[in-house]
Order: structure tokens, then sequence, then C-alpha cells
């Protein structure tokens, strides 16, 4: 009996394994799908790019100063129905090649609580004439990211106002925000116009894709194409009217790109560009150009990898700041099984994880 057991046993596990292999080669299959790309001509087709479209980039011999936006968000203390959140936000400047200092506007905590939150909001929004701050569903995982947007937008205002004409102003990210922040965000565009600088969005990462059925990942592809249709050379190309997903129309009539801006890199990017540098863009982005051919970053502007290192927030800070609110939660008279309590996560006692406070 013994035996027809083990061996029902074997029996079994042979048997899951079999099914973990043929479910893995059937996910491999769809992920392989929605990844690769079987040649030129399928990628032309879907989204309607052509070799046409890829712009060559004359990189240009900028004077100006540049301005690197960027912020910083980690997560100081989580309770499940609130969080504490260490924020940074500010800006690198640069004359050339020459970094010349670094701005913080805002480094702070921020109170992640999605039934008191406007105050922290309304605080800096009225500076821009929006009095009333409110999300018709406040997601507790997303208030820090909207709130390190806005301190964003705040340091982004800050370089614009010490800029001077011509200059170069960049932002970590993309112009596509969401809704309550969208009128700041207008109003930041329409001081850069005022002040005569070029100031351009540049993304790290998109979501931005295409291949009707099957979603395959747009910059990657278009950078691989590129370098097929455009070899040896930084080149740009604009997303108005092509088949891909969302639609890029947006914001304040600008337009979206995806450009590579040296000929030697391996990675292209999302780049906006807002409605009034639109007749001016084959000039800005030979200015950026001339700024994305640091060893350090090749093919990334020079200015938002130093604004990235100086104001991310180390895992050191982080940890100094746990250590230092437990200490003062301590003085005043709470005790570590008090602070564990509300702190539980049952899995942590199904799976006899050690249950620590950091």
């Amino acid at each position: 009996m013994l035996k027809c057991h083990n061996q029902y046993i074997l029996y079994r596990s042979f048997l899951n394994r079999m099914l973990e292999r043929s479910r893995l080669e059937a996910v491999a299959d769809l992920i392989r799908g929605r990844i690769s790309i079987s040649g030129v001509d399928e990628y032309c087709f879907e989204t309607g790019i052509c070799k046409e479209d890829f712009v060559r980039i004359e990189p240009g011999d900028f004077e100006g100063e540049i301005y690197a936006v960027d912020g910083s968000n980690t997560i100081v203390f989580d309770w499940a129905v609130a969080s504490l959140n260490q924020i940074r936000a500010g800006y690198a400047v640069y004359k050339g090649r020459d970094w010349q200092r670094t701005v913080v506007t805002y480094d702070d905590l921020f109170l992640a609580d999605k039934d008191n939150y406007a105050d922290q909001f309304e605080r800096y929004t009225e500076a821009f004439g929006l009095k009333k701050f409110t999300l018709e569903k406040a997601e507790l995982d997303r208030l820090s990211t909207y709130f390190r947007e806005l301190q964003e937008y705040i340091a982004l205002t800050d370089a614009v106002n010490e800029s001077s004409q011509g200059d170069l102003i960049l932002f970590d990210g993309s112009f596509d925000v969401f809704d309550p922040l969208r009128s700041i965000l207008n109003k930041v565009l329409m001081a850069a116009k005022d002040k005569g600088v070029d100031l351009l969005a540049i993304s790290k990462s998109s979501s931005l894709s295409w291949g009707g059925d099957l979603s395959k990942p747009l910059i990657p592809h278009t950078n691989y194409v590129g370098s097929i249709l455009a070899p040896g050379v930084p080149w740009y190309l604009c997303l108005k009217g092509k088949n891909i997903n969302p639609k890029t129309e947006s914001w304040d009539g600008g337009r979206i790109f995806i450009t590579r801006f040296h000929a030697r890199s391996d990675h292209a990017f999302r780049l906006d560009a807002p409605s009034y540098l639109i007749d001016h863009i084959a000039i800005a982005m030979g200015n950026l150009a001339s700024h994305s051919c640091s060893a350090e970053c090749l093919g990334y502007p020079h200015a938002l990898f130093r604004a990235h290192r100086d104001l991310r927030i180390m895992d050191h800070e982080e940890q100094f700041l746990k250590l230092k609110l437990l200490s003062i939660l301590g003085e005043a008279g709470m005790n570590e099984e008090d602070l564990r309590r509300p702190l539980l996560d049952y899995h942590d006692v199904i799976e006899m994880r050690p249950r620590r406070i950091l």
C-alpha cells in the first residue's frame, strides 16, 4: 500500500512538472509575441511610421543655461490606512557642459491620508489660482506621487523664473498629467512661452504601444527600427497621426516625439514638446543632443542625469528618518508592541516572518 502511495506521489509530481512547463511555454509564446518584432515592414505597416519620419538631429552649439527638474519620494512609515513619505524636488543647472549648482525647492515629509489630504495640497496650489483640491477617488498609494508631481511643477516654475530667454529647461517625465494638476502645468507652460525658453519633458520609461490586438512596446521597437532606417545618426520623429496607443493628441496642442539623442546610444526616449515649440523643435533637439554625449549617460541629457543623482532619496536617508521617528515615538511613551500592532500584516504571521517595525 505504501509503495502504491509513493508511486502516486511521484506520478503527481511528474504530471505537475509537465503541466507547469506546458503552461510556461504557452505564457512564453504570449510574451514573445508582445515584445518581439518580426521586421521593419510589419512595424511600418502597423504604426504608419516610415523612413521619412525619422528626422536627423544636427547637434547645436548651445551657449545658454540648462535647467533639469526632477523629484523623488519614499515611504518612511506605512500603517495601511495612511503613510508617511519623504519627498524631494528641485533642479540642476548647467552652463554648457559645466555644472553650476543644484537647487532643492522642497525636502519635507508628506502624510498620505485619503481622508485628509486637501490642506497639504492647497497650501501650494493656491499660488496657481487653484484654491480647492479634490480627487474623485483618493488613492492612498498615488497621493504621494501626486504631491511629488506638484512639488516638481513648483520646482519647474522656479526654474522658469530663474532662466533667461533662450535657455533650455528639461523636465523628468511627461506633460500628459492627471486632471487636477493639468491647469497648474498649463500655467507653467504659458510662463515658459512668455519667458522665451525651450521647455521639454523627457521620460525614462513609457507605456506607449503599437500592434493592434497585441500591445507591443513602442519606444524600444522604434529605437530598433530607427537604427535600420536612420543608421549612425541621432534622430527624432513626431507621433502625431500615427497608429499607436494611447492616442497622442494631448494637453495644449503640443506634440509627442520619440528621439535618440546620440548615434552610438542604445536608447530612445519619449519627448513631449508644448505647442509654442513646434516650429522651433529642430533647433531645440539640436541643443539637447549637444548635451547628451557624456560617457556617464551616453544619449541621455547629462543635466537630467545629474538632477536624478543629486535629488534622489538614498536608502541610508530613509533608514535614518525611520530610526529618528521611532525614537521620538518612544520618547512619547509608545513601546515596540504599541507600534507593531497597527503595522501588523497577517501575511507575516502565516509566513512566520520576523515581525519587525523597520
